[in-house]
């Protein structure tokens, strides 16, 4: 079984890695159970007596977010199970074969159905799946899940939750909208609707964690978003202090996120957006090609097929060269 690190586990391992070494699966889950109850129960008690309720949901959340990084705190943190430069174009490819186990619409279906059965692996060729899909256009995409969250944080939930449903369904893997939809049904206590789509987020997050440790350049975090990583920062608890850019030894463009957990406490985590970047470089090429076109300009192609094509006019002194 290949493993791979886990940037949760950091602040999280030193406590439990004595523990998990003693106890068996079974033992391990009826451990976590209790200590998921233990820990959630007073905030859902502080919960009810307090009126910061926007405040204390969001921090809910970002606790379910970082609970679900103890599964993997037994993975080997050495251990690369998805390599960008090697794994990328390959998984691409399978996922838009329709004969493929990681077809694109076949994982879709399981993810949104919440298949437990659906692994990081398979999660994760799900996202690189999406970035063939016509309504992937990352900076756009951005601009409007920025709107969104806006709404949320101004309060204005019922226009948040309208706009963040009708994105979801051209843009069903989106880390921070989904979160958001969460949140917008927790804050109307529909239970059910809200554990849904956090359920989702955990996907998402679980596969992201997969694909790379994020603390060197060269083992980064897939990110399907330009700034899917400045979501994935709170969700394991820290925050984000600065952001920049840069391009890895293998030429992989990158969002570099300077996170902390204290004052004292940075740590950088590294997220590929290579894809990301190539997709809206071929966008704006397109774009200006089409504007050519709208104001008369021609391609070299049909500039050479006009000049084959072209006929001299009457009275037209120029004639055809003779042929010998």
């Amino acid at each position: 079984m290949i493993q791979c690190g886990d940037p949760t586990a950091e602040f999280l391992y030193k406590k439990k890695k004595n523990l998990n070494a003693a106890l068996n699966k079974k033992s391990f889950k009826v451990f976590l159970l209790l200590k998921m109850f233990n820990f959630i129960s007073p905030l859902i008690i502080l919960f009810k007596l307090t009126a910061m309720r926007k405040v204390l949901m969001k921090l809910f959340y970002l606790l379910l977010l970082i609970i679900p990084g103890l599964k993997t705190i037994a993975q080997t943190p050495d251990t690369i199970a998805f390599d960008y430069k090697r794994d990328f174009k390959n998984i691409l490819e399978k996922t838009q074969d329709k004969g493929s186990d990681l077809s694109y619409q076949k994982l879709l279906i399981r993810f949104l159905n919440r298949d437990t059965t659906l692994s990081n692996a398979e999660t994760l060729a799900l996202m690189i799946g999406f970035t063939e899909d016509p309504k992937y256009k990352p900076f756009e995409d951005m601009q409007a899940e920025k709107e969104i969250f806006e709404l949320n944080d101004g309060g204005n939930i019922d226009e948040a939750l309208v706009k963040a449903k009708t994105y979801l369904q051209t843009h069903p893997l989106s880390l921070k909208v989904l979160s958001e939809a969460s949140f917008c049904y927790h804050s109307f206590k529909k239970k059910d609707s809200a554990v849904y789509y956090m359920d989702l987020v955990d996907k998402i997050m679980s596969a992201m964690i997969y694909s790379g440790t994020g603390k060197k350049p060269e083992t980064p975090i897939f990110s399907l978003g330009l700034a899917d990583g400045e979501s994935f920062i709170p969700n394991i608890g820290m925050k984000v202090v600065n952001k920049d850019t840069d391009w890895n030894k293998n030429n992989q463009f990158m969002e570099i996120i300077n996170a902390s957990k204290n004052v004292d406490d940075h740590i950088n985590y590294f997220f590929v957006i290579q894809h990301a970047k190539e997709k809206i470089d071929d966008d704006r090429v397109n774009e200006s090609s089409d504007k050519k076109d709208k104001k008369g300009f021609k391609h070299k192609k049909d500039k050479d097929k006009d000049k084959k094509n072209k006929k001299p006019k009457p009275g037209d002194n120029t004639a055809p060269a003779a042929t010998q």
